[in-house]
């Protein structure tokens, strides 16, 4: 079973399935990162990877995922508030469709905004939807464990060959069919991969507090699919700004009809 932000992950995506159309993206670009100090410690290299995994003890951070459905936006933690953008070019008819989903501990928001405006086909506001109808394992889908959206916790869990190259950086391979489909790769992908799915080679870069901020997997190609770079950012750790929640004449109630985007 999904945990929350795989689940998430392919809403958002539906929501852009909504509106119909063809999709291309623009890359995603690392950030720099300077090497933490290893000096004396006697950890191994996934014991300190995981150290650096984000956690909903973690403070708050900005975060981007790159790949055929990439996702960026703000986890935090100590409000328990999470957003979620995508950003999608589609064709037929060609348009830009921005999704964002707001997450609290007992709100869910959602906002499309379509350019050109003239195709816009749902409410312009923010969009509350209640959460007891749309409910994930039989509880409301609000806030709930959000930290490392990217799932590299998963990644370095199921890896091999794991090696530090350098104080702050790491590489490895990893069995990304352990992590099922829908977490970094979808079930056609995954199947088209075969036993390419377990051995995928990644690298990991620690900010200089031992703080994860990029991970990146090299897909192979298969079938349709072609050789891809698969890239998890997080970055400005306590200092990224809050997302902004919308006022009561922000928002308006969500139509009946986009409660079937999330069944």
């Amino acid at each position: 079973m999904l945990s929350r932000p795989a689940r998430l992950a392919v809403l958002v995506v539906i929501v852009g399935l909504a509106a119909g159309g063809c999709t291309s993206h623009d890359p995603v670009t690392a950030p720099a990162s300077s090497a933490p100090s290893t000096a004396g410690d006697s950890r191994t290299p996934l014991q300190v990877l995981m150290a650096g995994v984000p956690t909903e003890s973690s403070p708050i951070y900005r975060y981007s995922i790159g790949s055929d459905r990439p996702m960026s936006g703000v986890i935090d933690p100590p409000d328990q508030i999470a957003e979620f953008v995508t950003v999608r070019q589609a064709t037929k008819p060609v348009h830009t469709e921005t999704t964002t989903v707001l997450l609290t501990r007992d709100r869910f928001w959602l906002k499309v905004k379509v350019t050109p405006a003239a195709l816009q086909a749902v409410p312009k506001k923010w969009m509350s939807l209640d959460p007891k109808k749309i409910p994930q394992n039989g509880k409301p889908y609000v806030y709930g464990a959000e930290s490392d959206p990217g799932y590299t916790k998963e990644v370095f869990e199921n890896a091999s060959d794991l090696s530090q190259t350098s104080p702050g950086h790491f590489r490895g391979v990893t069995n990304l069919g352990e992590t099922g489909a829908g977490v970094i790769l979808g079930a056609d992908q995954l199947k088209a991969l075969g036993g390419k799915a377990g051995h995928v080679a990644f690298t990991a870069v620690l900010d200089g507090q031992g703080r994860l901020t990029t991970t990146s997997l090299q897909i192979p190609a298969a079938g349709k699919f072609k050789a891809s770079t698969y890239l998890i950012t997080y970055d400005q750790y306590g200092t990224a700004a809050v997302p902004k929640l919308p006022t009561q004449t922000e928002q308006t109630k969500a139509p009946s009809y986009v409660y079937d985007w999330y069944r």
